[in-house]
């Protein structure tokens, strides 16, 4: 991916709260100041089965712009935030 997100603040502290649950569980550290860190980090965080840390991607997903999970999902980066699983669910 040759293009850059520009996190919100909000988007910063859900990806700080991502990269502890993801530490938790598997033991893997993601450096979040390199915007490779954070797709590292996001392309674990997405595949993994841990209900903490997909509810934690849901809500990073809601912080996010339209235009910033296209391009994670052109990435191979399926976020999503937790208002679109109420419809599919619905």
């Amino acid at each position: 991916m040759s293009s850059k997100i520009i996190f919100t603040q909000a988007a910063i502290y859900r990806l700080q709260q991502l990269a502890s649950l993801v530490y938790r569980h598997t033991g893997n550290r993601f450096r979040l100041s390199s915007f490779e860190g954070q797709i590292q980090l996001l392309r674990a965080a997405a595949a993994t089965v841990h209900p903490d840390v997909q509810t934690c991607c849901e809500h990073l997903a809601g912080e996010l712009y339209p235009q910033q999970l296209s391009l994670l999902n052109r990435s191979g980066i399926n976020l999503m935030p937790m208002s679109e699983l109420t419809k599919q669910a619905g």
